[in-house]
């Protein structure tokens, strides 16, 4: 079982955050100070009559605030200007973009996700494929007013009661929002669903096993049961534990690989372009081979750096050209097998016409490039 740490560091502009496993620091996260709608909220919020109606509507959700509901992400019907509407964050803001809404609320837990608004059961695909039916059918059966779950992974070997009490709990938590909405005619958030640390641990599945290290105090009710905290008041726990540096390359556009050859990493609005530079490597008669095996260590680091850095939405990349299609397809299953691990949703498309590499991974938050700019480093 590996043992995985999540270090806290308060500083002036926000929450820095580092999760580790074993040792070695496998994601970076930055929350900054401001109060912005984060993954999870839920608002009530005002449809406004904007430009965009064929693909969703702007939301008012008060205080200066706003968000966008794409119509994917509605119920039965696209709701209408001036309607007063109940929605909860999905993806939080990022450069000029608000945030992204849906109607369909989920309440998560550690062992469930509960779905008020939607009468299914699903259960996850890490579950094996005998327990997987067994617990559809016995949460399917709590679910007697329309409502839904996802079992998640975690549940694997709980016990019935431990399921039963964490739906019912999810369930008052829905009913306790719904009554609280209905005594709010403004525009409002009304329930905040995890603190940063209980955020980034529902991210990264809620360890079981995981020792939770920061510089201000975190409440007991803010973590997850048998979770491990120690509060170290020094101002600078990334250099305590020696990460500080790991950190500072991860803002960098620069990665080497191997044998002198390196990776460049730029943003833009749209995409995250990655390009494969042979640099000083030698290649030897074969080409070919030096190429794909170049490629091959650029594939791992580059599946390490999506999680470190939290890069999502769009990536493309230009790996050494090689001309052989078993080499393409080696290629691509070597990209397939790094991102595996990730506990975003990482999906690779493969070669486009011209030769790069095309995959998505789930955008949830806007990563270490928020940083970046607070700093001026972007």
């Amino acid at each position: 079982m590996s043992q995985t740490t999540l270090v806290l560091e308060q500083e002036a502009d926000g929450i820095r955050a580092a999760f580790l496993e074993n040792g070695t620091v496998v994601s970076f996260y930055f929350q900054p100070n401001s109060d912005d709608a984060r993954v999870g909220d839920i608002y009530i919020g005002r449809v406004l009559k904007n430009r965009f109606e064929q693909i969703g509507c702007f939301i008012d959700l008060g205080g200066g605030r706003s968000g966008f509901l794409p119509h994917s992400k509605c119920g039965n019907r696209p709701p209408v200007a001036g309607e007063r509407l109940l929605v909860q964050v999905t993806k939080e803001r990022r450069e000029a973009k608000v945030p992204e809404l849906t109607d369909q609320v989920q309440i998560k837990g550690r062992l469930l996700i509960y779905l008020p608004l939607n009468h299914y059961v699903t259960v996850s695909r890490r579950i094996s494929s005998d327990q997987c039916e067994r617990l559809k059918k016995t949460v399917m059966e709590w679910c007697t007013s329309g409502d839904g779950a996802i079992v998640r992974t975690q549940a694997e070997g709980c016990s019935y009661n431990s399921l039963h009490e964490e739906f019912d709990v999810l369930r008052k938590k829905w009913l306790s929002i719904l009554s609280h909405s209905d005594n709010h005619q403004g525009k409002t958030r009304i329930f905040r669903q995890f603190s940063f640390a209980m955020a980034l641990l529902n991210e990264n599945r809620f360890p079981s096993n995981c020792t939770v290290i920061a510089n201000f105090p975190v409440r007991k009710e803010d973590l997850p049961p048998n979770t491990e905290f120690i509060y170290q008041p020094e101002e600078e726990l990334f250099l305590k534990r020696k990460i500080e540096m790991e950190y500072k390359n991860a803002l960098k556009p620069f990665v080497p690989i191997t044998d002198g050859a390196s990776l460049m990493i730029e943003y833009t609005d749209a995409l995250t372009a990655i390009d494969v530079n042979s640099g000083s490597a030698a290649f030897a008669r074969d080409r070919e081979h030096t190429a794909l095996e170049i490629n091959c260590h650029a594939a791992r680091e580059i599946a390490k750096q999506l999680r470190l850095r939290q890069i999502g939405g769009l990536i493309v990349i230009d790996f050494l050209r090689m001309e052989k299609e078993q080499s393409r397809t080696r290629l691509l299953q070597e990209l397939k097998r790094a991102v595996s691990p990730d506990p975003c949703s990482v999906r690779v498309y493969g070669f486009t016409r011209i030769g790069l590499v095309e995959l998505t991974r789930t955008r949830v938050r806007s990563g270490l490039r928020t940083y970046a700019q607070l700093k001026g480093k972007v």
